[in-house]
């Protein structure tokens, strides 16, 4: 039974409670698309870049550094379809994730890193 509560005219109003824990989370699955598509654009297209750093004496290590990236990208994005699983797990991945991705991949990082930290903050938010 809903509870009912009384503002300060009179007025009652029933309390709505969520008691779903198959919550819709469109606006995650859409932010983590987003960061998925513009880690592709830009840290897919950034190993052209990394292929030439790496030929003038980099040893592979920034290849290896954009692979990573990519990696934790795609498992970012496969978290997102699992958010109603393990809520806070699940968001604070793929946090850290987005962290990594910001600080690792220079450059070509930053906007897909700020994607993926705005996408796992809003997982821990939203209840």
């Amino acid at each position: 039974m809903a509870k009912k509560i009384r503002d300060a005219e009179g007025n009652v109003y029933k309390e709505l409670v969520t008691t779903d824990k198959n919550r819709k989370r469109t606006l995650e699955i859409i932010i983590g698309v987003i960061a998925m598509i513009l880690s592709v654009i830009f840290i897919g297209g950034s190993f052209g870049a990394a292929a030439v750093a790496d030929a003038f004496g980099g040893d592979g290590y920034y290849t290896a550094k954009m692979m990573l990236g990519l990696i934790l990208a795609i498992i970012s994005f496969v978290l997102v379809f699992f958010i109603n699983k393990n809520r806070k797990v699940i968001g604070w991945s793929i946090a850290i994730m987005g962290a990594i991705i910001l600080f690792m991949c220079g450059d070509y990082g930053i906007v897909p890193g700020i994607f993926y930290v705005i996408d796992g903050i809003l997982v821990l938010v939203r209840k």
